[in-house]
């Protein structure tokens, strides 16, 4: 051929070898390495097609192709007859026969593609090697039907060399990017579970997403030997590219946990839990020290989402347990007082009733009358405590409000605004609490007073306040009763500003200022 009778001699060669690597020093992948030799190439020896194939030697399998100069029959479908079916020179290379450059007469992608192949039939194959190990393969495609002479595959052999360095550093390049974007789809995942609360949600969410993520075959997580959650990608969803051996090795069949056909495995222990998470491939030796890395980060994250959860949980106990005993105090210190004196009315009404005139009878059997609905008032503040969150506040206080005035009658008025406002579960409930305790002492003190609740809103804060028009007293000669402790300590616990004015013969007010830094909606 042409190109055959123009080989260069030594000086010319090293200038060439010497362009072709400071060309290649500024490529980052194989495509561009192929266009980086491709133009110096076609001077030399007529050449105008080359590609190469990168391969993983511990999965067994070519992961990366890159080309230039291609005709239409290779190009189509974005070079889809370079990245299937069988081909000679990659069966060559992982059964260790590629030794050095040779010629493959009839190609058999050139000889199997469909369309224009610009007059391709032959091309020669360049094993790619850094210190023996095997990097991949630099095909060069030739017109006609002669074949390189061994000078020309000489020097194709020493342009391999440049191509597998820039070949070995686009792998390590490759590498790196992907550790970092596995990294910070790792950041982001974990991100994303700091809001689940339960451990089987957080498993089954964390296996899903680390597969999705990091784009492993198979991934489980186990306790104590069993499986608890586990997720497997289908096999023809490898990324990989042509030649595969499909002679690997399985693993033994009790190492095969997640993968029936998997081949290689590895597995991190969760930290300080009786849990292992593991990974498994369809490929020998897939895994190595990058995935170790992200295995064992991602195992330490699991770690510290399960200690967030029982935290979560172990507050959540508390403060339910808090609450029980708080409801149990409320019962004992209003509902089983009141109980109580409706028992003792009940057994003076028994035990003296011939005694009594019939006036003093029913005034004894309204006071029990009247006991008994206090009960049932204490008992449904009691249940409402637990009702769930996010009522609004001014909606509640009008619900417990209308229920009251079927009770006390048309002395009872308020205004309050329909206003979204939503405090937190602790400052509404404490706001209700003493909102109901104001009522229960304006209800038996006053007599027959008017009594109103308002609600006013501010930039900075909501006032809420409860006035009557009864007999009033002199809240400094006041040490307890009332329920005035109870009310002033429930104020203080949350931050809600607590006053009662109150003059004799002239009324009381009890009112408070709730913060807008308490509410989480309106």
């Amino acid at each position: 051929m042409p190109t055959q009778k123009s080989l260069l001699s030594e000086s010319e060669e090293v200038a060439l070898l010497k362009d072709l690597a400071e060309s290649l020093n500024e490529a980052n992948d194989v495509s561009q390495a192929m266009s980086a030799i491709l133009p110096r190439l076609s001077q030399v020896l007529g050449l105008k097609t080359a590609w190469a194939f990168r391969f993983d030697p511990g999965r067994s399998t070519f992961v990366e192709v890159g080309a230039s100069g291609l005709p239409p029959a290779l190009e189509q479908n974005q070079a889809e007859a370079l990245k299937s079916g069988w081909c000679e020179c990659q069966e060559r290379m992982v059964k260790g026969r590629l030794a050095s450059a040779i010629n493959i007469v009839r190609c058999s992608r050139l000889k199997n593609a469909l369309g224009d192949k610009a007059g391709l039939n032959f091309h020669a194959s360049i094993p790619l090697k850094m210190n023996g190990r095997p990097l991949g393969i630099l095909n060069l495609a030739a017109q006609g039907t002669t074949v390189f002479t061994k000078p020309a595959l000489d020097l194709l052999r020493a342009i391999g060399y440049h191509v597998a360095v820039t070949m070995d550093r686009a792998s390590l390049l490759g590498d790196m990017r992907r550790r970092n974007q596995q990294l910070e789809s790792l950041g982001e995942l974990a991100r994303t579970l700091m809001a689940v609360t339960d451990r089987r949600q957080l498993f089954n969410q964390a296996i899903d997403g680390f597969q999705g993520h990091m784009g492993f075959e198979g991934v489980a997580i186990y306790e104590n030997g069993q499986v608890v959650h586990q997720v497997q990608r289908d096999a023809h969803l490898e990324s990989e590219y042509s030649y595969r051996d499909h002679h690997i090795p399985l693993l033994p069949e009790s190492e095969r946990l997640i993968l029936h056909d998997a081949c290689s495995a590895l597995a991190a222990p969760i930290p300080h839990f009786p849990m292992t998470l593991r990974i498994e491939s369809r490929n020998s030796n897939a895994f190595g020290p990058i995935d170790e890395e992200i295995l064992t980060a991602f195992a330490w994250y699991l770690t510290a989402l399960i200690e967030h959860i029982d935290l979560y949980q172990q507050a959540l106990d508390a403060a339910r347990w808090a609450e029980r005993r708080q409801i149990a105090a409320d019962l004992h210190d209003s509902v089983s007082q009141h109980l109580f004196s409706a028992q003792l009315l009940a057994h003076t009404i028994r035990q003296h009733r011939e005694d009594f005139s019939d006036k003093i009878t029913e005034t004894r059997l309204n006071r029990l009358q009247s006991v008994i609905g206090q009960s049932q008032l204490e008992m449904r503040r009691l249940i409402e405590a637990v009702r769930p969150d996010n009522v609004p506040l001014p909606v509640e206080m009008r619900h417990r409000l209308v229920r009251l005035k079927d009770a006390v009658g048309e002395r009872l008025t308020w205004a309050i605004p329909d206003a979204q406002i939503i405090l937190s579960p602790r400052a509404q409930d404490a706001v209700l609490r003493i909102v109901d305790e104001a009522l229960q002492n304006a209800i038996k003190h006053t007599g027959s007073a008017p009594i109103r609740v308002t609600l006013f809103q501010s930039l900075q804060a909501i006032q809420i306040g409860v006035a009557d028009r009864g007999p009033g007293f002199d809240p400094a000669g006041v040490l307890s009763g009332y329920g005035l402790n109870t009310m002033r300590d429930r104020a203080s616990a949350i931050g809600i500003g607590f006053r009662i004015i109150s003059h004799v013969n002239r009324g009381t007010k009890v009112s408070l200022t709730v913060s807008r830094e308490l509410t989480i909606h309106e």
